[in-house]
């Protein structure tokens, strides 16, 4: 009996290490993404923006602009003038101006530095898991720290929707640029 009992025991560590270890495949190319997904310019990008964290729910308009000084400004309000946060990049350099209280944890703010970071500055090891003309799905970390982005609907190589997921937080924003007026 005590042979049998070991043997179990030794295939439970077996699973458990398997099952821990990060899986290294990769379709398409799977190279690091360097570039930004979204450039910040000195004109204010406009996004429609849904963001889902856990039973809150928030519709609204992100402003993107990049200062003179090269800081870059994340505004996000509701569409009744409710500021949900605003953010400044600058460099590698995060700073919280302001932001709700349900969103106001450490550990959401670290994830959304991470995504804005990913989004607006050179992408950190970024895996591109899917590719083709219309579609593109991105990942990074893993665990609690897994961010997935879906970019669709390109236009001149920039995408016009865009939806970030942590599949482990029920946290979810997803982005869809504003047309500008033709006059």
């Amino acid at each position: 009996m005590r042979p049998g009992f070991l043997f179990a025991n030794l295939i439970c560590v077996l699973c458990l290490f398997a099952s821990c270890a990060s899986s290294k495949v990769v379709e398409g190319d799977g190279t690091v993404h360097a570039a930004p997904i979204i450039r910040a310019s000195e004109f204010s990008q406009k996004y429609n923006m849904q963001l889902d964290f856990m039973k809150h729910h928030f519709s609204g308009l992100l402003i993107v602009k990049e200062l003179p000084d090269h800081e870059i400004r994340i505004l996000a309000s509701t569409y009744f003038g409710l500021s949900l946060f605003d953010f400044s990049l600058r460099d590698e350099e995060f700073h919280v101006n302001s932001c709700i209280e349900p969103m106001k944890k450490k550990k959401i703010l670290r994830l959304l530095e991470t995504d804005f970071k990913n989004l607006f500055l050179n992408g950190k090891n970024i895996r591109i898991k899917k590719k083709n003309s219309t579609f593109e799905k991105r990942v990074t970390g893993r665990g609690f720290g897994k961010s997935v982005f879906y970019l669709s609907e390109f236009i001149s190589g920039h995408p016009e929707q865009i939806r970030i997921k942590h599949p482990w937080l029920r946290l979810s924003i997803q982005l869809d640029k504003l047309k500008e007026k033709q006059d």
